[in-house]
């Protein structure tokens, strides 16, 4: 795992530019600590307590719920923000599929995100629902 310092995120976050605005992705760049992580990495395990929201960047992710892949999502996909809004635990354990480069929000720079950009909190809400 590497952590890059905040001089690197910009660049690395102009991946993100079809689904955030400038406005979302400056935020996003001043809130998220951006990780590089291994193919084979668990992110999050399911049924564990939520302490940060993940966005992806670039590469993939499986979703894994009762040992059963769900899904495998990719750049821009935001994840494990149901355990920070409703206080739930993990609904699902992700585990890097190839090499990842994400931002990661703890509880409150992702609060800080969503009420910066509403129509990210919009967004997630939506996605909270989906997901339940």
């Amino acid at each position: 795992m590497s952590i890059r310092k905040s001089a690197d995120i910009n660049p690395t976050l102009t991946a993100l530019t079809e689904t955030f605005n400038e406005h979302e992705l400056a935020s996003l760049s001043k809130l998220g600590t951006v990780v590089d992580l291994p193919a084979g990495q668990v992110l999050a395990h399911e049924g564990a307590v939520g302490q940060e929201a993940i966005v992806v960047i670039e590469g993939t992710a499986l979703v894994v719920r009762d040992q059963e892949t769900v899904a495998t999502v990719g750049a821009s996909t935001i994840l494990g923000e149901a355990a920070l809004l409703t206080g739930a635990t993990r609904n699902a354990s992700l585990i890097a599929e190839t090499d990842l480069v994400v931002s990661v929000l703890n509880r409150r720079e992702f609060n800080s995100w969503l009420d910066q950009c509403p129509r990210i909190e919009q967004q997630v809400n939506g996605l909270v629902e989906q997901r339940a």
